[in-house]
């Protein structure tokens, strides 16, 4: 009787929202996990890394670590290139010499946001700012030295009890926050994002590994789109809030930072290898059943 060959997952990023969710899936695909925190593993190490992966000689390395504190980026764009673009050329070497399939996560933000509707994997990006730059060019660096490379952009990520660690939390545990106590909240209605619950884009990643031929350029996102004031509108309406959500639009204005207004993604090439995340509302009624 034949046994079914378990492939070996090697995780950067395993404390944020989404590398929780990766490991807690993992071994429902059949992958075995080992996981490492930025504290164990920084992905700029590119030595210690390069022994890592050589002595667990992973099938797979997965990167969910990021600098993506966006405003920081512009304070310290030297870090930001360094974890989001450098070190991805070096992890995307180590990987295309071992023949090791490498996914990397990306983000809306590659894209200006003046196309009005969903981007697809095809349109051409053009980043506002230097968390953008550093992230588009972090993609270049994995599809274009890693043969098996493989780029997942998401878009307004959310998941874990606490949210992301460095954040200090997300959109929605924001959210339901300020609706305490309130009768009315103000939120903003200009900017159109794709909500992604960390847990469906884990789900879809697991997914996408089983095919293998699954190679490229990919939009991982909860189905559908809205603007974060509809967003909130249906937090309140999930959790029988009386609390009135009020869209306001502030032109997308975040100081002197660049934000696309517009950063909706739409998922075409995982569809046709039958890749598919639930509607965004659905998503979000699972997370906050889990709250």
């Amino acid at each position: 009787m034949a046994t079914t060959l378990i492939m070996k997952i090697l995780l950067l990023g395993k404390t944020g929202q989404l590398g929780k969710e990766l490991q807690q899936q993992a071994v429902a695909f059949n992958f075995e996990i080992v996981a490492f925190g930025r504290d164990e593993l920084d992905i700029t190490d590119y030595k210690k890394v390069s022994r890592m992966i050589e002595k667990h000689n992973p099938d797979v390395v997965i990167n969910a670590s990021a600098y993506h504190v966006v405003p920081e980026c512009e304070l310290y764009p030297d870090q930001a290139f360094a974890i989001n673009s450098v070190a991805l050329k070096q992890l995307a070497d180590i990987c295309n010499e071992r023949d090791i399939r490498l996914v990397h996560y990306s983000s809306d933000f590659v894209f200006d946001g003046l196309k009005g509707k969903p981007y697809r994997e095809d349109d051409r990006a053009y980043p506002l700012q230097v968390y953008g730059i550093s992230k588009l060019a972090g993609e270049f660096a994995v599809l274009d030295y890693c043969q098996k490379g493989i780029v997942i952009r998401a878009c307004y990520v959310y998941g874990g009890k606490t949210g992301s660690r460095i954040k200090k939390g997300n959109f929605i545990l924001t959210i339901l926050k300020q609706i305490e106590g309130k009768t009315e909240l103000e939120v903003a209605s200009e900017q159109i994002v794709s909500p992604t619950y960390a847990a469906d884009l884990a789900t879809a990643t697991l997914q996408l590994l089983k095919k293998k031929k699954a190679a490229g350029l990919f939009h991982l996102v909860n189905e559908g789109h809205c603007s974060l004031a509809e967003l909130a509108a249906q937090i309140v309406k999930y959790k029988k809030s009386k609390t009135k959500i009020i869209p306001v639009d502030r032109g997308g204005k975040a100081g002197a930072l660049k934000r696309p207004l517009f950063s909706a993604l739409k998922n075409t090439h995982a569809k046709k290898l039958g890749v598919v995340l639930p509607k965004w509302q659905d998503g979000l009624k699972r997370y906050l059943d889990t709250l």
